[in-house]
């Protein structure tokens, strides 16, 4: 059975609105799509921040020693051991920054930060990693407790805790242990000002992990050689131990 000519004319208008329809979408999505991946200033992006040492090694004017030291790192806790940045609003509770975070994972940071000041001392006769297939005198671990911006007071503090073993590998022995802890109060409430805070308690903590290595190196050293130890290896070399 053939339809009338006025279904006929109602099946031509729906068409046509249906073409219509499909032209408006056609025109419309290129629009969508560029505002979906448009970078504007009010458009929150995720912000990758470096961790930086500020201050410096500074060489010993003295012979190098015999030795190589290999530094290798990680993470006490799964929760640290990732780019994201962590904050604390209540005692016990971590989370993470959604638009924050760091270029690469603190420990590894940390590290090879260390790697540069105690290879910027020059009393080794190389300072390298676990990773670049030396073989190594001393090992330094270096073990990332806690690295977060305590704000449960605001504007909060910066944390930072890292238990570090200095082993002697050709005797298999633990040389010393020492747990490292600095803080720094942010002056707002920010990821960017968690990050300087992060960046000065980080220099005070390669401050004095490093003298500690250079202390327990040059103490042994003093020891095989005489009697007088430690105290008369700060008496003899002064700038080691600043």
């Amino acid at each position: 059975m053939r339809g009338s000519p006025r279904d006929a004319d109602h099946s031509r208008g729906c068409a046509s609105l249906q073409r219509r329809g499909a032209l408006l979408a056609a025109c419309a999505l290129p629009l969508a799509v560029a505002g979906c991946v448009s970078i504007g200033r009010d458009t929150p992006m995720h912000v990758s921040y470096e961790l930086h040492d500020l201050g410096a090694a500074r060489p010993l004017q003295r012979a190098p020693l015999d030795r190589v030291v290999l530094v290798g790192w990680s993470s006490a806790s799964a929760f640290y051991d990732s780019t994201a940045l962590v904050y604390s609003r209540a005692p016990g509770a971590l989370a993470y920054y959604q638009l924050a975070g760091w270029s690469e994972r603190p420990a590894e940071q940390l590290g090879r930060l260390f790697v540069r000041r105690l290879a910027g001392v020059g009393l080794f006769r190389d300072v390298a990693t676990m990773s670049a297939g030396v073989r190594g005198d001393w090992f330094v671990e270096l073990q990332l407790e806690e690295m977060l911006h305590d704000d449960v007071v605001a504007p909060g503090v910066a944390r930072v805790s890292v238990f570090a073993r200095i082993v002697d590998r050709p005797h298999g022995r633990t040389v010393d242990t020492r747990r490292f802890r600095e803080q720094e109060p942010l002056q707002e409430e920010s990821a960017a000002a968690a990050v300087k805070a992060f960046d000065v308690a980080v220099t005070r903590l390669l401050d004095a992990s490093v003298r500690w290595v250079v202390e327990q190196a040059i103490g042994a050293r003093a020891a095989a050689l005489s009697s007088g130890g430690a105290a008369g290896v700060r008496r003899a070399f002064p700038e080691a131990v600043r």
